[in-house]
């Protein structure tokens, strides 16, 4: 590729990040979580409404839901979805984790779904701060009682919020660690990231910065061909958390774990949420 057609290309991958699909409505699915726990809802951002969806967990052990109501009694997930489509595409990871028993709370960023506005580096940050503050408002649990679970561009929204609004637990899958590795990975020459992505999408310092006392998991597809393992470790290595673990799901391509090999993953997570792992 000559010199004149890599500067052609400057600021045209950014757009790489973002691939939504706009909705009239969602379709969820009842075969899995009752349509009794699921629960639409919007909330306001500065020009319109972002979307999202409540798995609830039943209360007093019955098996649908009276009331669309937040059960106080089991973990609460906070899910950041990844960079395709929009809250349907991921519906199957709500269920993995509400079959563990927790209550689940997914949104569409800006420009998915049928959320206002259009996805950027800056505006997907901010959708997942109000998400937040919109879950700590409607269940009065602040940030520190939350679980934060990010997939792949999910990730990167949810370490971005990690400063100001500090998780309980951090879980990532499948996370990038910026923009320079995914480049390398790409083209094996070395050219600055800056020459085709107008912002740096970066991981490795929100979370070099992250408090110390969240426990952090990070997993990833060990056979991952769109975002290689190797942004795993590096992850893993540049997290302040003092307590952390990376687990490399075998033989699972990209965001595929939780559907190809959940009595693999399952274990993995519900220990760490629970924080009762047992070594070995």
């Amino acid at each position: 590729m000559s010199l004149l057609l890599l500067l052609g290309a400057c600021y045209q991958l950014d757009g790489f990040f973002f691939n939504p699909t706009v909705v009239e409505a969602y379709t969820l699915g009842g075969d899995v979580i009752p349509t009794s726990c699921q629960e639409l809802v919007s909330f306001d951002s500065p020009g319109g409404s972002l979307y999202g969806a409540w798995a609830h967990w039943p209360l007093d052990d019955a098996t649908e839901c009276v009331d669309t109501v937040p059960n106080h009694l089991v973990p609460l997930v906070l899910y950041f979805h990844g960079n395709s489509d929009n809250i349907d595409r991921y519906w199957d990871q709500v269920e993995f984790y509400w079959q563990s028993g927790y209550e689940v709370f997914i949104f569409d960023y800006g420009g998915y779904g049928r959320s206002w506005g259009e996805p950027s580096f800056d505006s997907v940050i901010a959708d997942g701060r109000l998400a937040i503050d919109y879950v700590s408002g409607a269940t009065g649990r602040p940030s520190h009682q939350l679980i934060y679970v990010g997939l792949s561009l999910g990730g990167f929204v949810s370490v971005h919020n990690l400063v100001d609004t500090p998780p309980g637990i951090l879980i990532t899958q499948d996370m990038f660690a910026n923009t320079q590795k995914m480049l390398d990975d790409g083209t094996q020459l070395d050219m600055p990231s800056g020459w085709f992505f107008e912002q740096n999408y970066d991981n490795l310092v929100p979370l070099r910065a992250m408090p110390t006392e969240i426990p952090y998991l990070v997993t990833h597809g060990a056979a991952d061909t769109y975002i290689q393992p190797e942004h795993a470790q590096l992850v893993f290595d540049a997290a302040g958390a003092t307590t952390k673990r990376l687990f490399l799901v075998p033989g699972v391509d990209h965001a595929d774990a939780i559907v190809e090999a959940p009595e693999v993953l399952r274990p993995e997570i519900d220990c760490w949420i629970r924080q009762d792992c047992v070594e070995g």
